[in-house]
């Protein structure tokens, strides 16, 4: 992991705790440790739209057996690879919607419709922290390993803060990099929506990608039960 990376995370979880419901993952970069509650189901669609095209993805997961597996279908009109289909798993070592703090495990594999191929797979864990007793500000960090169909493996992290602003508005941050040196980063706000709908609007970059910046609007759901 470059002293870079790690140094960029540290300043913007320091910028953001001085400055939630937590809800990270989505349309975020960062996940968090919660899984979708039991015998429910949930959807979260995201349209990134950056010079030259735009991505598309939805994503519905369910809890079944205390693991929730969710189906992403995304396409790229800028990618040469065709539409994706990712499965993921993800289940939870300590709860952090029941406790101050929580950790988890996820993996997710994609698979290439265009080439009808595994492209690749990764392995996040995901913890979460609330760092006052109302969760007002809450703080997510991740470290994984992704791998794809060319063997280049890498190991992952990144930091994400939530910090509420009031009953229906949370302001939004995260870094995420890889020991390689890619650093891709995410700033914006979530709207509340009633209790089950949340609507986020973000701004990000890559710093080795073409199509940065980019403009993210994500919708996430909760589905009756």
């Amino acid at each position: 992991m470059s002293l870079q990376c790690v140094l960029s995370a540290a300043v913007a979880a320091s910028l953001f705790i001085q400055s939630a419901t937590a809800w990270a993952g989505a349309s975020l970069l960062i996940d968090d440790a919660t899984i979708t509650p039991h015998g429910h189901c949930q959807a979260e669609t995201w349209a990134r739209v950056y010079a030259p095209g735009q991505e598309l993805t939805a994503v519905p997961a369910c809890n079944w057996a205390n693991t929730e597996v969710g189906l992403g279908l995304s396409h790229d009109t800028h990618s040469s690879h065709g539409p994706l289909a990712t499965l993921g798993l993800k289940r939870l070592f300590r709860d952090f919607d029941q406790h101050a703090w929580g950790v988890g495990a996820s993996f997710g594999a994609t698979w290439n419709g265009a080439n009808n191929r595994l492209d690749g797979w990764n392995l996040n864990l995901p913890a979460s922290f609330a760092i006052d007793d109302q969760r007002h500000t809450v703080l997510h960090a991740n470290l994984g390993w992704s791998d794809s169909r060319d063997g280049s493996g890498s190991i992952t992290a990144g930091i994400g803060l939530e910090q509420v602003l009031t009953e229906s508005w949370t302001l939004l941050g995260e870094i995420y990099c890889d020991h390689r040196g890619s650093t891709s980063s995410q700033f914006g706000v979530r709207r509340a929506i009633g209790q089950t709908t949340t609507l986020d609007l973000l701004v990000g970059h890559q710093d080795d990608q073409q199509q940065a910046p980019w403009l993210t609007v994500g919708l996430n759901i909760l589905l009756p039960n």
